[in-house]
């Protein structure tokens, strides 16, 4: 049962960190002077669009290696005879 706990800390150590880095979003904005142009905002991911897809993927596949093991070693426990 501990490779299952094990399992589940690492999906979740995983997963949770990707997911937040995924939604959260950074801006940068730059003011020209008067009389000197535009002023723009950028937004986007904090790893980039790339970034976020790449860690997305990584975390998914983790989780997905994670729930196969954790079910192997769940059903690999004996029943308790009673």
């Amino acid at each position: 049962m501990d490779r299952a706990i094990a399992w589940i800390v690492l999906a979740l150590v995983t997963a949770v960190p990707a997911v937040l880095l995924a939604v959260t979003e950074v801006t940068s904005c730059a003011d020209a002077a008067p009389g000197m142009g535009p002023s723009w905002c950028t937004s986007g991911p904090v790893l980039g669009v790339t970034g976020s897809w790449v860690a997305g993927t990584v975390a998914a596949a983790v989780v997905v290696v994670a729930v196969v093991q954790v079910v192997g070693a769940v059903r690999s426990v004996p029943a308790a005879e009673g």
